[in-house]
C-alpha cells in the first residue's frame, strides 16, 4: 500500500504504536516492543509499502521467517525507535507534523540515509529547527544522540571538549540512500560555513569538534545505536555562550547565502580565515594578531608604511556612520594597532589586551559582515576619495 493513498491509516498505526510502546518501562528495547500488536501492524504496513517499490526498508520482503524477522528489526532500528525517541521528548502531533510535511512534498521514501550531526556546546536557540539553504539544520539533539555521543567518544572526552549539556546541533543528511557515509561528500564545508555565518552575526562561543554519523530517515531523525563518531576540525574553545534568537534567523540565512560566493573575492577568504582562527586562540594577544592580519588583508592591500594611521582611517570610514562614531572607531583602531605592534615586538603593553582584542573583534566583525552582504562595497580607492572629501560611510560605499 502506497503511503500517499494510506496516509490516514498510517497516522492511526503510528499513533497507536507510540501510545502503547511508551507505556512500557523499556520502550527503547526491541525485545520488549516487538510483540506488541501495534508494532506488528505498523511494521507490516511499512514492509508492504516497501514491496511496492516506493521504499527500501526491507529488500527481504516476503520469504523465510528469519527474513521477515530481520525486516521487522530493520524497521525498528532505523525508523520506529527514532520515532519513539522524538515522541518521548515532544507531543506526537508535533513530531508527526514533520512526517506529514515530508509526505505532502512527495518525498515518501523509507530508504536508509545517513545523518551527520555536530553538537554545538554552549549554544541555545529560541527558534528551532532552523533549516538553512546549504542543507544544514540547527535543531535539538535527541536523548539517544546525546547518550550515543558519550558512548562513542568516551565520557572523559565529553567533559574535556565541553559537550556536557550540549542540547543543540547542526545536522546534515547524506544525499545517497542505502549507503554508508561517502568520505568524498562530507558535511565539513557546510558545517564550517554555518559556523562562520553564526560568528559574523554576533559575538559568542560557537564551534563543534566532533561529528556523529547515524543512519535514519529525515522525517524521523537518526538512530544513534548504529552511529560512529568523527573528530571535526574545530578545537574545544571556551567563551561566552551563544544564543540564536528568533529575530536572528533571517539575517543568518542572508549571511549564509552571501558566503557562498566568498571564494570569488581576492582578500575576503583570507580575512575570514584569520577571523575564524582567532576563535581557536586562548590568549587575547594571539587573537589580536589574527584580527589585524584580517584587517590588513581588507584595508591595506597596497601600502607598506603609515599602516596604523591609514588603516585606522579607512576602517573608521567604512564601518561607522557618523563623525562621532568614526572618531571612536579610529581611536580604537589606533590603540589596537599599537597594541598589536607591541605584542609582535615583545614590548611592555600599557593597554588592556583583552579589552583591545574584544573591541577589535567587533569592528572586524562589522567590516566582514558588511563586505559579505554587500560585495564590492569595500573599495580602498573609493574610501580614500571619501576621506579626502570628508564624506561619510554612505557616500563611500561602506557600512552603516
Amino acid at each position: 500500500m502506497a503511503l500517499e493513498s494510506g496516509r490516514g491509516e498510517f497516522r492511526r498505526l503510528c499513533e497507536a504504536f507510540v501510545t502503547q510502546a511508551l507505556r512500557l518501562p523499556e520502550w527503547c528495547n526491541y525485545e520488549c516492543v516487538k510483540d506488541l500488536p501495534e508494532f506488528g501492524a505498523l511494521s507490516a504496513f511499512i514492509q508492504r509499502d516497501a514491496a511496492t517499490g516506493k521504499t527500501g526498508a526491507s529488500e527481504a520482503g516476503a520469504g523465510s521467517e528469519g527474513a521477515t524477522a530481520d525486516a521487522s528489526h530493520s524497521v525498528w532500528q532505523f525508523y520506529l525507535l527514532p520515532l519513539l525517541e522524538r515522541c518521548c521528548e515532544a507531543k506526537f502531533d508535533d513530531v508527526y507534523a514533520g512526517l506529514e510535511q515530508h509526505l505532502s512534498a512527495s518525498q515518501a521514501s523509507w530508504k536508509v540515509t545517513w545523518q551527520e550531526v555536530a553538537p554545538l556546546p554552549q549554544f541555545t536557540a529560541q527558534s528551532w529547527p532552523v533549516e538553512l539553504a546549504n542543507g544544514v539544520t540547527i535543531r535539538e539533539l535527541t536523548r539517544g544522540e546525546r547518550e550515543d555521543l558519550a558512548r562513542m567518544i568516551g565520557s572523559m572526552l565529553v567533559v574535556e571538549h565541553g559537550l556536557v549539556g550540549a542540547s543543540f546541533a547542526m545536522s546534515w543528511w547524506q544525499p545517497v540512500p542505502n549507503a554508508l557515509p561517502d568520505p568524498r561528500r562530507t558535511s565539513d564545508d557546510d558545517f564550517d560555513t554555518v559556523v562562520t555565518a553564526l560568528r559574523l552575526l554576533k559575538p559568542g562561543a560557537v564551534w563543534y569538534n566532533v561529528r556523529g554519523s547515524w543512519p535514519g530517515h529525515p522525517a524521523f531523525g537518526s538512530h544513534p545505536a548504529s552511529g560512529v563518531a568523527i573528530w571535526g576540525p574545530n578545537p574545544g574553545v571556551r567563551g561566552a555562550s551563544y544564543e540564536l534568537l528568533e529575530q536572528d534567523v533571517q539575517p543568518l540565512s542572508d549571511l549564509l547565502g552571501s558566503l557562498v560566493d566568498v571564494a570569488q573575492h581576492k582578500r575576503l577568504p583570507l580575512a575570514l580565515r584569520r577571523f575564524n582562527m582567532a576563535y581557536e586562540r586562548t590568549r587575547p594577544d594571539d587573537k589580536l594578531i589574527d584580527y589585524w592580519v584580517a584587517l590588513e588583508a581588507l584595508f591595506l592591500p597596497d601600502i607598506s608604511q603609515e599602516l596604523s594611521f591609514r588603516a585606522s582611517l579607512r576602517i573608521a570610514y567604512y564601518v561607522a556612520g557618523t563623525p562621532d562614531e568614526r572618531e571612536e572607531v579610529f581611536r580604537k583602531m589606533r590603540l589596537s594597532y599599537d597594541t598589536r605592534s607591541g605584542v609582535v615586538h615583545g614590548q611592555r603593553l600599557k593597554a588592556d589586551v583583552s579589552e583591545v582584542a574584544s573591541d577589535t573583534e567587533e569592528i572586524l566583525r562589522r567590516a566582514l559582515r558588511a563586505e559579505v552582504v554587500n560585495p564590492g562595497s569595500l573599495n580602498v580607492d573609493r574610501l580614500d576619495a571619501a576621506i579626502a572629501r570628508g564624506q561619510g560611510a554612505a557616500q563611500s560605499g561602506g557600512a552603516r
